[in-house]
């Protein structure tokens, strides 16, 4: 039987976020028990990076072939003028891990032509590729990365390929985001300050709103989060993300390194990273090296740093940022406050992720008639003060404990804007946030509703009339992202698995055709057009000629069934993981949508209500800042407390009478088990 009759491409198919996330979390689970969380992220993440360039750069050259011919394709000026990167012929991902035809790559030599082969890289493109696959990695050092785990690192990441074509740049980037995360939630005590949970990034934009042709900037920025969830914020307001200007700057090596493979992997191409410490070495400096001022500022910094770098500015600080007062030697909080106060231009706002202590932390001056002594001013008092006397802080949120990767301390958003709206002047919002999230290990979580519950009473200012007024807008805002995420979560799942699983009734009437009671059916019309059956229908063969034909025929339909039996069974266990992943999206996306109505809801009942809205924000005026001496502790403004459950009388005491008598029944029982007890043991004796 011809092999073309009803042959069915199915071709490879894409994989969808899920999967792709999944993948990569595998990659992290190989490491596993051989390094610790923060040291072998490096590898992964070094690894990922080389294969996504190497496929993506074969990709390109590929296509450059259709455009200007194979030859001028694979001439290195071309590749160099017309392409965003270069990848070395030896320095290919199959020929360094696993060799060409002249010389193989074993397990021992693995390490060293994948050290090679990124310093290689390095050098073709720098020095945009500067240090970013080679500073802090070396795939000999055996003691942290044995070959046996390398060689199976390597063997995973060559089971996909990385190109465009498979794995688009969004995708890509956000499935590298992710891993970051996964990191960053087994990372241990320092990662919450080298990643910041989504949800906490995605209020810091809406909060801070990036606008085009504003310069946005991260001074400890990590893995690029932040500057990315900005880009993200002008996408979600239909506006241009590439018209953003993103500036960071990183002290950790390695986290720096991870932040520029996470910006070159979404495409981000206005951006000027920096490597050092901010508090002592800042990079981004104007002509007249006095500090560079941004329109936005997005941070996260280490809380409560204690080697901050006090013992540097004895002499004065250069940049001239601590006017408010010098932060105390051993806690660098209001370190960051007044540098980044100082970053900001004259009409720039700023959000900042803080300790809890920066509102509270600091005594104002005591004198004898006040606390029978004399004491001055602390230094973290002065400073808040300093700020709060100018009209700095426009608002603070109080954040639910445990939302932060490995990091239990209390935290705050801090918002510093220094063209307050005239309405805004001379008060600071207080948003008590810390009873609505979702408990989970190893962190709790913020969910759409969570943050709705926070941007409500920022947008309105704390104004319950206005709060009412906009709250359908804003409401259906959010419910309109959760649409937006299901719908694009299905098309991508549609995207990923349609292409091949198409390929069903195709292959299941092909198998009903090759089948017994298919040649039954076909001798009936006998139908000369079958492409298996419709040789036998030619009129001109004798009786041992046809018996010949339809037992070869047979034979053919038979081994030709088997094989797309298998085809079918394989393509219907996708159909149904398709059908799965459909379902898993339309619940998280159904359960999202409830728990934003609800949120509505309750938002509705609290705001109608101007005792029940001092529960979670209330707006401090000045004098009442004063009166407080600039304490500003959210439980001294807000009505943080929970209200007892109440229990009518009857009730109390019914439940006290049946406490009472359980306690009294199961004393009885105890005293006749160690009576019985005694009297056994007296018996033996």
């Amino acid at each position: 039987m011809p092999q073309e009759t009803y042959t069915v491409s199915i071709p490879l198919r894409r994989m969808t976020q899920a999967e792709l996330d999944a993948f990569l979390e595998k990659a992290a689970d190989i490491l596993r028990g051989n390094v610790d969380h923060s040291e072998f992220r490096g590898y992964v993440f070094a690894l990922l990076f080389f294969k996504r360039i190497s496929d993506i750069f074969e990709e390109a050259v590929r296509n450059l072939a259709k455009k200007v011919g194979e030859e001028l394709a694979n001439d290195p000026a071309m590749q160099k003028k017309s392409l965003p990167f270069v990848v070395p012929p030896d320095s290919m991902w199959e020929i360094v891990t696993i060799g060409s035809e002249d010389k193989k790559v074993s397990s021992l030599t693995l390490g060293q032509s994948l050290n090679d082969a990124m310093l290689a890289i390095e050098r073709a493109n720098a020095p945009k590729f500067d240090g970013i696959l080679t500073n802090k990695i070396d795939f000999n050092k055996q003691d942290e990365l044995p070959r046996s785990k390398l060689v199976e690192l390597k063997n995973h990441f060559s089971s996909r390929k990385f190109d465009r074509a498979h794995v688009p740049d969004d995708l890509f980037g956000d499935a590298y985001e992710y891993l970051i995360s996964t990191f960053a939630s087994k990372a241990g005590k320092s990662s919450g300050e080298f990643y910041t949970p989504k949800a906490v990034s995605y209020l810091m934009s809406e909060i801070v709103e990036p606008d085009e042709q504003h310069e946005v900037c991260d001074w400890a920025s990590g893995s690029g989060s932040l500057l990315l969830q900005c880009r993200e914020y002008l996408r979600r307001h239909h506006k241009d993300p590439n018209r953003l200007f993103l500036y960071a700057q990183e002290s950790n090596v390695a986290t720096y390194n991870i932040s520029r493979i996470n910006l070159i992997l979404h495409g981000v191409n206005s951006w000027y990273p920096a490597r050092e410490d901010s508090l002592r070495t800042p990079k981004h400096l104007t002509s007249d090296n006095k500090l560079k001022q941004f329109d936005r500022i997005v941070m996260n910094p280490p809380f409560s740093l204690k080697s901050w770098g006090f013992e540097d500015f004895t002499d004065g600080d250069p940049y001239d940022r601590f006017g408010y007062g010098m932060p105390p030697a051993d806690n660098g909080d209001y370190a960051w406050m007044q540098h980044v106060a100082k970053s900001l231009k004259p009409a720039g706002r700023a959000i900042i992720v803080m300790s809890q202590g920066i509102l509270f932390r600091g005594q104002p001056k005591l004198t004898e008639e006040e606390d029978g002594r004399n004491k001055k001013p602390d230094d973290e008092y002065l400073i808040r003060s300093g700020f709060l006397q100018d009209d700095l802080i426009e608002a603070v949120i109080v954040l639910p404990s445990g939302i932060f990767y490995g990091n239990n301390v209390p935290a705050c958003l801090a918002i510093i804007n220094k063209r307050k709206p005239a309405d805004h002047k001379n008060r600071v919002l207080m948003i008590w946030a810390s009873r609505h999230y979702q408990h989970a290990n190893p962190q709790c979580l913020l969910r759409r509703a969570d943050c709705l519950r926070i941007l409500l009473p920022w947008r309105a200012y704390g104004d319950v009339t206005v709060a009412l007024a906009i709250l359908p807008a804003e409401g259906q805002a959010i419910l309109n992202e959760i649409a937006h995420d299901r719908a694009h979560g299905l098309n991508e799942i549609s995207d990923a698995y349609d292409i091949v699983v198409d390929a069903l009734p195709v292959l299941r009437e092909e198998a009903k055709s090759l089948s017994a009671d298919g040649f039954k059916l076909w001798q009936e019309k006998r139908d000369a057009g079958h492409p298996v059956w419709g040789r036998l229908a030619d009129p001109q063969l004798d009786k041992a000629a046809l018996k010949a034909l339809t037992n070869e025929a047979k034979d053919g339909a038979k081994s030709r069934l088997k094989i797309v039996k298998g085809q079918i069974k394989a393509l219907e266990k996708l159909e149904k993981e398709r059908d799965e992943r459909i379902a898993e999206v339309n619940r998280r996306a159904d359960r999202e949508t409830a728990e934003v109505n609800e949120a509505i809801t309750d938002l509705h009942r609290v705001c109608s209500d101007p005792d029940e809205a001092r529960r979670y924000f209330v707006v401090a005026e000045k004098g009442e800042l004063e009166e407080n001496e600039f304490n500003l502790n959210l439980p001294r403004y807000v009505d943080t407390f929970e209200p007892e459950e109440e229990i009518e009388l009857s009730t109390a005491l019914n439940e006290l009478s049946q406490a009472g008598e359980e306690a009294s029944a199961v004393r009885i029982r105890l005293e006749t088990l160690l009576n019985v007890a005694y009297d056994n043991e007296t018996r033996r004796r």
